[in-house]
């Protein structure tokens, strides 16, 4: 952890403890998440998820209870998000082309949840409250894809990468930062996104609650999967970025399918990618409340 980022924690430590002392209904609570994740995006159909690659996904939770109708929240997140065609054999495009990814997500994000009912901090008196929440996330991703070397079809040096988990963003895929393209700048694996949803919480006791949520992160990148426009020429992509490029820019080939064509369509650039966490909360409060002092 660098210099700076303890720093912000600990700013941001105190400055929540100064305005609990100043408010005294207000509290503080700390705990975790613990839930799944998925995504939306070039190997879904539509706006839902693909079920079945649903990941394990967990994290770090604060809430700053300011008052009955208003909660602030802080995550720290990680989940894996994953697709690919073979959820799609009866779809002979998808057949064709082939591909597919996964991709580690680490999230921090801000975020204020409206307590519909009112909530407050004790047992005794509005105990539980559906709410609604909405904020902004820094989230770092990187998709990646294993290859799998063919005798007579890929370069012999790749050989020893068989099996391997090949990062994709730096081979420019689909042309970007090449001579023909390169004003098509390569995708930033570290980006915004707004995290939205509606969840319930319940207070246990005292000082424990549980909390269900339901999230969705919509981004403003349509490459979480890698996949976005077109297909670029060997030329150009292979003369960039060598022969692992070409072998994971179009993978037809490997499943007896016919190459595809410069220009032809590789994805969908007609919106953004999302990804969802989905998961349950359980929290202890450490100041406020009922209790004008930490308790642990």
């Amino acid at each position: 952890m660098t210099l700076n980022l303890r720093l912000f924690i600990l700013f941001t430590a105190f400055s929540i403890l100064s305005l609990s002392a100043q408010k005294k209904e207000a509290s503080l609570d700390f705990g975790l998440f613990l839930g799944a994740s998925n995504y939306m995006g070039d190997f879904t159909q539509g706006s839902m998820p693909v079920m079945g690659e649903t990941k394990p996904a967990g994290g770090l939770v604060a809430r700053y209870n300011y008052g009955p109708y208003l909660t602030f929240k802080g995550t720290a997140l990680y989940g894996r998000i994953q697709g690919g065609d073979y959820n799609f054999s009866d779809d002979l495009g998808r057949r064709r082309r082939n591909l597919s990814f996964r991709s580690d997500v680490v999230e921090f994000s801000v975020q204020g949840e409206w307590n519909i009912r009112g909530y407050e901090n004790t047992r005794t008196s509005y105990a539980w409250t559906p709410f609604l929440f909405g904020g902004v996330s820094v989230f770092r991703f990187n998709p990646k894809a294993q290859f799998n070397y063919i005798d007579g079809l890929h370069d012999p040096s790749l050989r020893v990468q068989n099996g391997d988990w090949v990062e994709l963003q730096p081979l420019g895929t689909e042309g970007q930062e090449t001579t023909k393209f390169n004003d098509k700048r390569r995708y930033s694996l570290t980006q915004i996104s707004i995290p939205i949803g509606v969840g319930a919480k319940w207070q246990l006791d005292d000082h424990w609650a549980l909390g269900f949520e339901f999230g969705l992160r919509k981004t403003f990148t349509d490459y979480l999967d890698d996949v976005s426009t077109i297909y670029v020429d060997d030329i150009i992509v292979g003369g960039a970025s060598g022969p692992l490029a070409l072998a994971m820019k179009d993978r037809s080939l490997e499943v007896n399918q016919m190459k595809f064509e410069n220009n032809e369509a590789r994805g969908g650039s007609g919106g953004k990618d999302w990804y969802m966490m989905t998961g349950i909360t359980i929290t202890y409060r450490i100041l406020g409340g009922s209790q004008p002092c930490f308790n642990f």
